[in-house]
């Protein structure tokens, strides 16, 4: 992660299925498989894809520039106070900085309790070095070329297509005159990219719990489909994703900082796995996917460990889904000139207290003289429980889906964060789902120049959205 979260390990993991670990060890093989014979692709009507509401929409949010940092979000509030108001949806702008307001919407329902909060964060990350994009951006422009049926622009994927979806989804019972069965709750925050939930939903948690009323499940980003070509093999749900500690370690000679490097790298290696329910089932729904030397054994990890099965080391990926880890960069010159720097990462299970552990690196930094600075802390880690109304709502739609005929089943994060843990320790349900097709290829483009979203994807995920909140929403 780009201190990580901002990495590819960040994004592919939300949006492509896995790290760049991964791609070589799980993702590799079955699209190898997949190519030969060669993937069919249904015949796309672009110029009908392109005239779209929902395509109007995104390129409309897109050309708002909303880059964290800064941070700012006064004009993607105004977008949405513009596009709710015109359909009735009452909403309130609220929070306690004018940069950064927070979007609130309630579409009510018959009756309380079991309201769905659809989230979705308004900033993105900055455009980068703006010689290396093909296309601005801020354009919402189309694509050209063999990219000709995608749209173009930060914060195509992440997340403002999802926003657009959500919104849609809710602006349909509106337009049909259908009153659901439960409330959903739209939220639109800022913050996300540099990890600051307390300026966002969490500013809503504290100060303005009563928008919040009745809220039991969240639908979030952190879904993983698992895709080969342009069509969906697996909808992961995401349910776990690891504590983060994101630190800078600065010491006066390069030994120190490799040694304390050594000292993390033993600890990690003398942890024994612990294989929780999450990872397991994670671990038996992609199994079947899975052609490496490691795969044909996680379908019962817990037996397969025991029995020490595996000949030779597991590769990073699946450690990283059964123990404490720890990254360490490589030292470089401090900027100032005076010593040595590098990036010291540390992620966490369910069951440990990411303070705890930010106070126990300190110590052993200190044994190396090393200094530790911290950068962001995120909250412990939590699983979700597989249980509820939203739970069987995505599996019941995302199983009967029309377009895609993939399987669906539980999904585990260990090298990204979203606001979801925020969520689930404060009671919610939260859940990462992604209604979209993203290939590994397009999903490279999130943080990083040229990011874009195949257009047929882009217009399927927003149909697929609006099932899943109606069958929640209107459900007996």
């Amino acid at each position: 992660m780009r201190r990580l979260s901002r990495d590819t390990r960040r994004r592919l993991a939300l949006y492509g299925g896995a790290t760049l670990v991964a791609i070589l060890v799980l993702a590799v093989p079955p699209l190898l498989r997949s190519a030969a014979p060669p993937i069919e692709v249904a015949a796309v009507d672009i110029q009908d894809l392109r005239s779209r509401e929902a395509t109007r929409l995104l390129r409309e949010y897109v050309r708002i520039d909303s880059s964290n940092p800064p941070g700012r979000t006064v004009e993607t509030a105004r977008f949405w106070a513009e596009k709710l108001g015109c359909e009735g949806i009452p909403f309130e702008i609220v929070g306690d900085d004018p940069e950064r307001p927070i979007v609130v919407a309630r579409l009510a329902g018959r009756r309380q309790g079991e309201a769905l909060l659809l989230l979705h964060h308004m900033d993105v990350t900055p455009a980068g070095d703006l010689s290396k994009w093909d296309h601005p951006p801020f354009g919402g422009e189309y694509g050209t070329g063999m990219f000709q049926n995608y749209l173009c622009g930060r914060g195509t994927i992440d997340m403002k297509g999802q926003g657009i979806a959500d919104f849609l989804a809710i602006a349909s019972l509106r337009r049909d005159g259908i009153v659901a069965e439960r409330d959903l709750v739209f939220v639109a925050e800022p913050g996300e990219e540099t990890l600051t939930p307390e300026i966002g939903l969490g500013w809503v948690v504290d100060h303005r719990p009563d928008l919040l009323a009745g809220v039991t499940d969240v639908f979030n980003e952190g879904g993983v489909n698992e895709v080969s070509g342009d069509r969906v093999l697996l909808y992961g749900i995401e349910v776990l994703q690891k504590a983060a500690i994101m630190t800078t370690a600065e010491a006066d000679r390069e030994e120190d900082l490799k040694a304390f490097s050594d000292f993390l790298d033993a600890r990690m290696a003398a942890e024994p796995y612990q294989v929780l329910d999450e990872v397991q089932d994670f671990l038996s729904f992609v199994a079947p996917f899975r052609s490496d030397l490691w795969g044909h054994g996680m379908e019962d990890m817990r037996t397969a460990l025991r029995e020490n099965r595996f000949l030779v080391e597991l590769p990073e990926p699946y450690k990283a889904l059964m123990r404490d880890m720890y990254y360490v960069g490589k030292p470089l010159p401090a900027p100032d000139g005076k010593g040595f720097t590098t990036n010291v990462v540390a992620t966490l299970l369910p069951g440990r207290s990411a303070r705890g552990r930010w106070s126990k690196l300190q110590a052993w930094a200190a044994r190396y003289r090393v200094r530790l600075r911290l950068r962001h802390l995120t909250p412990d880690s939590a699983p979700t429980p597989r249980t509820g109304r939203a739970w069987e709502t995505l599996l019941t739609v995302l199983s009967l889906d029309p377009v895609e005929h993939a399987e669906v089943g539980t999904y585990v994060l260990t090298g990204s964060y979203t606001n979801s843990s925020y969520l689930r320790l404060r009671g919610l349900r939260a859940f990462g789902v992604s209604p979209f097709a993203v290939n590994i290829y397009d999903a490279r483009t999130v943080d990083h120049d040229n990011e874009r979203i195949f257009l047929p994807a882009y217009i399927d995920g927003v149909e697929r959205t609006a099932r899943i909140v109606r069958e929640y929403a209107l459900a007996p």
